[in-house]
């Protein structure tokens, strides 16, 4: 495994690829099993595998959950390795920011303003223009993400719709513990009684989920539920995608998985004891 710190570094990388692609991991390291199932989603593909870590302070609206978010390198390139990761990116803040390089614009529409946009101000601005420069400094044929973060999913692909459409987009399947929390690096932040506490985000978007004419009733129920139980419920929906537009109650689709794919989510975010939580659940 090879581990560079500058972008010029990255140019060697495609002269030994061979026949192979050079599939790409964005990260912010703090790195899980739900990181390492991206690795072998490429792998399986036969690609190989270019990870990188860095904590973007752009997209952190909040200047203390920056300063907490964890940092453990060390330990990530030891689970990267033993993935066997081809190649690891890890820049420093100048090296991604240099003052010569212009910040691109991309029309978000909606996506910008509502959900996770609404309540991290300049959030997307952030994850737009990281991933803008790491997706020029890498050059790769495909990417990876997590489907955790689905809005930022949704705003990445229009990043590569309109910025760069030769990159081939993956979207993962969010991994989840036993007790079905979705895996996150902010876990780690939660107590072994608010990990069983947080499991409960999961059951209420999946039975959302399976609702149909009802789901909005669910949404409600299930809204004042997690909030008796201690959390406190930033949002809780049922959206459409590509632009998370709400499903009103009599336009919910009863067949979602059409020949697109799953084209309907339930969302949510909240905080649990000050550790603030997403997840989703699609269908």
């Amino acid at each position: 495994m090879k581990v560079f710190e500058r972008a010029e570094d990255l140019l060697h990388i495609h002269s030994e690829l061979g026949s192979q692609k050079l599939a790409f991991i964005p990260t912010m390291g703090a790195l899980h099993q739900g990181h390492l199932s991206l690795v072998r989603a490429a792998q399986d593909m036969g690609h190989k595998t270019i990870v990188s870590i860095f904590v973007n302070p752009l997209q952190f609206n909040n200047s203390e959950d920056l300063l907490k978010y964890p940092r453990t390198l060390e330990h990530d390139l030891a689970l990267l390795e033993a993935q066997g990761v081809d190649f690891v990116f890890t820049p420093t803040n100048e090296e991604m920011y240099p003052t010569t390089t212009a910040d691109v614009v991309v029309d978000l529409g909606l996506l910008d303003s509502r959900f996770e946009g609404a309540f991290r101000p300049g959030h997307f601005h952030g994850v737009v223009q990281v991933v803008y420069r790491l997706f020029k400094y890498v050059n790769p044929s495909e990417v990876f993400f997590g489907q955790k973060d689905l809005q930022q999913c949704l705003v990445i692909e229009q990043l590569i719709e309109q910025v760069f459409p030769h990159i081939k987009m993956h979207r993962i399947p969010t991994m989840r513990e036993e007790s079905g929390l979705a895996m996150s690096s902010r876990n780690v932040r939660l107590s072994s009684e608010s990990m069983l506490k947080a499991a409960e985000i999961s059951k209420s978007l999946k039975d959302i989920a399976t609702r149909k004419e009802e789901f909005c009733e669910a949404v409600v129920w299930h809204a004042q539920r997690l909030t008796q139980m201690g959390f406190e419920v930033e949002y809780l929906s049922c959206v459409s995608m590509p632009w998370m537009d709400a499903l009103e109650c009599d336009h919910f689709s009863k067949e979602p998985n059409g020949s697109n794919g799953p084209q309907n989510a339930v969302i949510f975010a909240g905080s649990l004891n000050g550790v603030r939580l997403i997840d989703n659940w699609v269908f």
